[in-house]
């Protein structure tokens, strides 16, 4: 029946469309009669016209000791869902707010200093790959020690990092980090047209990592799926042109 149809668009359930289109044939009516013309448990029948009267389309009156029940103008199905629109719009502001902070939006942290720059790289070894962009020289010449623990850990962890190295990177430590990796590293190299980067960026899961290996030395995480997918595409490109 397409009313029913209808009725079930804009939220009631089956049980609370029967006893609603019996109040609107029938007029004032007890719940054990409305239980016993629509087929209704009477124990559900009292609940269904309690979540009627609360959607404003029955209203409850008294008849003689008993409690009646009858359906207002279907006028009120209306004015009820205006009341609705009307309170989602008032609420639509802070909806908006909580939608941004969905789990797609970027989450970004900052690191200053080379101290907390060095938690970005023990960040990537929960990773089992890591793209890297930028210059292994600049690292190494900022602290050789840490340099040579973070290449340990990555083989003791069995990562494979894929490197695209500055060209003033080839004759020291891309050769290092080749002896020491071994079939865990793939590298290539940009032109030697291009001078030595102090930068570097990691890419690992869904986060990407800028990280300048200059004073002032500091790194940016971002976490987001879609730009840690595009930046593994754009290495792609890089390494493959």
């Amino acid at each position: 029946m397409q009313l029913i149809d209808e009725l079930k668009k804009i939220g009631l359930q089956k049980s609370e469309i029967a006893v609603y289109l019996y109040l609107l044939e029938n007029g004032l009516s007890t719940p054990p009669a409305i239980a016993k013309a629509t087929g209704i448990a009477r124990t559900n029948c009292y609940n269904i016209l309690v979540s009627l009267k609360d959607k404003v389309l029955i209203r409850e009156q008294d008849q003689g000791k008993r409690k009646a029940y009858i359906a207002l103008d279907p006028e009120a199905i209306l004015r009820s869902l205006e009341e609705k629109k009307e309170a989602v719009q008032r609420i639509l502001p802070d909806l908006r707010g909580l939608y941004i902070t969905q789990k797609n939006k970027p989450k970004i942290r900052f690191f200053e200093g080379f101290e907390q720059v060095k938690e970005i790289y023990w960040q990537t070894l929960s990773a089992q790959e890591i793209f890297a962009i930028g210059s292994t020289k600049e690292l190494s010449d900022i602290n050789a020690p840490f340099f040579d623990d973070y290449l340990l850990e990555i083989k003791k962890r069995g990562i494979i990092l894929n490197d695209i190295l500055s060209y003033d990177s080839k004759e020291t430590t891309g050769p290092k980090t080749q002896d020491i990796l071994k079939g865990l590293y793939s590298q290539s190299y940009l032109p030697s047209k291009y001078t030595e980067l102090p930068t570097d960026i990691l890419i690992w899961d869904n986060n990407i990592a800028l990280i300048t290996l200059r004073e002032p030395i500091f790194g940016t995480v971002l976490t987001n799926p879609l730009i840690a997918q595009t930046f593994r595409v754009l290495f792609d490109v890089i390494r493959n042109r």
